[in-house]
């Protein structure tokens, strides 16, 4: 039986997406710089994990149908996006998807997060734009979660989350 074809979940934690992609029937590659898959996960035959950097994957051309990187951004510095969006775009098939949701914010100075890691707010015109440069088109957006967290409020930042689907030109 042929497989619809390959996801590359970017970013995937504990593996909730590569098991949502798994299940409908694709070959998922899953990626994150700590192995947290569920065990559940990993035993699914069509998951691979690697424990990598986004930016050190070895992507091949036009292998993907859709790349999928939830709350991945914010890790991600912005001069690092542009050159993750160039290997993506070469990465994804003719038509291919790629998905993103990440936070942002009213503040423009990067933040961290529980642990001691850098945590980076991006804008969605930017990034909507970085993306229409490097040949992706906007299929779908829309701003999520709009009140902000409690631990948010009292930092007194306007923290959402912003949604977008490009597909390649």
């Amino acid at each position: 039986m042929e497989l619809p074809g390959k996801v590359l979940d970017v970013g995937c934690g504990s593996g909730r997406n590569s098991l949502f992609f798994a299940r409908m029937g694709y070959e998922v590659d899953a990626i994150d710089v700590v192995n947290v898959l569920n065990k559940e996960h990993k035993e699914h035959g069509l998951i691979k994990f690697y424990e990598t950097l986004a930016r050190d994957f070895d992507l091949k051309n036009e292998h993907y149908l859709a790349i999928v990187a939830t709350r991945f951004l914010q890790f991600v510095c912005p001069r690092t996006v542009e050159s993750l969006f160039k290997d993506w775009h070469k990465a994804l098939k003719p038509g291919g998807y790629l998905t993103l949701s990440f936070v942002v914010s009213n503040s423009s100075i990067k933040g961290s997060k529980r642990y001691d890691v850098p945590y980076y707010y991006h804008s969605p015109e930017k990034v909507i734009r970085l993306a229409e440069n490097m040949g992706f088109g906007v299929l779908a957006k829309k701003y999520v979660n709009k009140k902000p967290s409690d631990i948010n409020r009292v930092r007194k930042k306007l923290i959402d989350s912003f949604e977008v689907i490009f597909v390649k030109k």
